[in-house]
């Protein structure tokens, strides 16, 4: 059925929905309601940061039967061995977009390598990554790939119309938290501990903390306001402002189908909807921590998502953990490659030369 479907589709987004929103906090004094919807404003005075931040796997464990599968244990290990971080800088003007990603594996295969993205508002650049097991060519690893905006789009059919407006994607945040708050009971899922009680480290010079708790018996209350409620706002949103739609690029007429299948959903489809959620997840935990700095950035971000799931009768269950930092908020941030010099730069049409594209 065509609106269970539809169901589904928001109960796997409505967490990353939540984190997503959750994350654009600042200092205040007031309730973490207001200290969130705030804070998306505050965001806009960022002209330049620096960042950095990690993702792991933990405690994953994985049903007998696919233990049982050639190759299972090792890929396993692979997975609770690796751990993916990266650094990186932006600026806004000139605007500038620097990641370098890493990953590390330790163990036997012990190993690691990095991946630098660089983009600005016209081009973006990819470093080849030396990684020995791959064989490539000695002249292309540490070259930049680069690949020019304008173009690619125009081979998709679309027109490339430059980096978001900063100030328009923040009223846009700002407008869509102002939705969800407004449908939401804050004191169920945010709390204002102090930032030694969540366990953010000192040095990351947090002053104020905003906390975000999603257990399992709070999923089917929050999914029935999302779809009920949230969603249908949200469109609406979208629907009267065109500005909006340019930015997520959406058309008048996904937004009347996207209507459509939202008045489709009646309760009996939501409530199949929870309840296949609910056999899927047989234990949700996630756990978020916004931390504010003495300026009133919101600088420091961890989360840990636990969660046991079965299908067709296997069970599995692991933790996500992942934390993330600004750093320099408006400051004189150090760029670790810049653009790189067209000696060092490769095209997709050289890059095809090699076979690789």
């Amino acid at each position: 059925m065509k609106s269970r479907k539809f169901v589904s589709l928001f109960l796997s987004l409505f967490v990353v929905l939540t984190l997503v929103l959750s994350g654009c906090s600042s200092s205040s004094k007031s309730s973490p309601k207001d200290t969130l919807q705030g804070a998306v404003e505050k965001s806009a005075d960022m002209k330049s940061y620096g960042m950095k931040g990690s993702l792991k796997i933990e405690d994953l464990n994985l049903p007998p039967e696919v233990m049982a599968e050639e190759g299972a244990a090792e890929a396993l290990g692979l997975i609770q061995s690796a751990e993916v971080s990266w650094t990186g800088a932006y600026r806004l003007d000139p605007m500038l977009l620097e990641l370098n990603l890493m990953l590390s594996l330790s163990g036997d295969l012990a190993m690691s390598f990095q991946l630098p993205i660089i983009m600005n508002e016209e081009k973006m650049w990819l470093k080849v990554p030396n990684i020995p097991m791959l064989g490539l060519p000695e002249d292309l690893v540490g070259k930049f790939v680069e690949f020019d905006l304008k173009e690619l789009a125009e081979e998709q059919g679309t027109e490339w119309t430059g980096m978001p407006d900063v100030g328009q994607s923040v009223q846009f945040f700002n407008d869509i938290s102002g939705v969800v708050f407004e449908h939401i009971d804050e004191e169920t899922y945010l709390s204002a501990p102090k930032a030694e009680e969540a366990g953010i480290p000192a040095e990351a010079n947090v002053k104020n903390v905003v906390q975000f708790h999603l257990t399992q018996e709070q999923v089917e209350p929050f999914i029935k306001t999302v779809i009920k409620d949230i969603a249908p706002a949200v469109i609406e949103l979208l629907s009267s402002n065109e500005e909006y739609r340019k930015l997520t690029e959406l058309t008048p007429e996904d937004l009347n189908a996207a209507k459509a299948e939202l008045e489709s959903v009646t309760d009996e489809d939501l409530q199949a909807g929870i309840d296949e959620f609910n056999q899927m997840f047989k234990s949700l935990d996630i756990l978020a921590n916004f931390g504010i700095n003495g300026d009133g950035y919101a600088t420091y971000t961890d989360a840990t998502i636990k969660a046991e799931i079965e299908d067709a009768g296997q069970t599995g269950n692991g933790t996500l953990k992942i934390v993330s930092e600004l750093t320099d908020v408006n400051g004189d941030v150090k760029f670790e490659f810049d653009v790189p010099a067209a000696e060092n730069v490769i095209t997709l049409d050289e890059l095809a030369e090699y076979g690789f594209y």
